[in-house]
């Protein structure tokens, strides 16, 4: 593989595989944190994982989070050495607005369209909604993933693609909407490089993508 760089992304297999059932899982933890800081993915019982610092943490379907087993395999993941190129302080923000601003033109060269991003929101939130259903009302934490271009959706994810771990690092969830109405801070970076890894065996080779 070659040398990581801050904000190259490291992908393993693609998002529409994940939705139509592959699960088998080859990197374990430990191997997506010798090429990352940041990221998200899914083990293969369907837990997810959220790197975050340096940390892995994973997250059970009754929104639990724990230190993340190193040696569980993920079938699906994206990660990154992030190091934000843009910080800004934002009095209120929500899943759509970011999507709004980071394709603004009045951003100049910090803004995202066709462009791979990965992005942190930390504060204290009015609600964060969970793809399960379940979900948490103010909440002190830290929204963070990936802002994925639209020609990108079937290999990474939905537009906002991203996890929710609170300050206590004990409740998360894959993040469908969330509400910001206290002043937070927003980072992120734009991807310079992509690395795509391919899932082997059976399963993969079986899959109509």
């Amino acid at each position: 593989m070659p040398a990581s760089i801050p904000n190259d992304i490291f992908q393993f297999s693609v998002y529409s595989a994940l939705n139509a059932g592959f699960n088998t899982g080859q990197p374990r933890t430990a191997d997506l944190t010798t090429h990352g800081t940041d990221g998200i993915g899914v083990y293969e019982d369907g837990t997810l994982m959220l790197l975050k610092d340096g940390q892995a943490h994973s997250i059970n379907k009754s929104s639990s989070a724990r230190p993340a087993p190193m040696d569980a395999r993920l079938p699906f993941a994206m990660v990154t050495i992030y190091q934000p190129s843009f910080k800004l302080k934002i009095p209120w923000i929500t899943l759509e607005s970011l999507d709004e601003l980071i394709s603004s033109s009045e951003l100049g060269p910090a803004k995202g369209v066709n462009t791979l991003i990965p992005f942190k929101i930390a504060g204290r939130f009015e609600f964060v909604d969970f793809a399960d259903g379940a979900g948490q009302k103010k909440v002190d934490g830290t929204v963070s993933g990936f802002v994925i271009p639209a020609w990108m959706k079937h290999m990474s994810g939905e537009r906002i693609h991203a996890h929710f771990l609170d300050a206590s690092e004990e409740v998360g969830g894959r993040v469908v909407d969330f509400r910001m109405n206290e002043e937070g801070v927003l980072s992120y970076a734009k991807c310079g490089r992509f690395h795509l890894g391919f899932p082997q065996g059976e399963q993969w080779e079986e899959m109509k993508l």
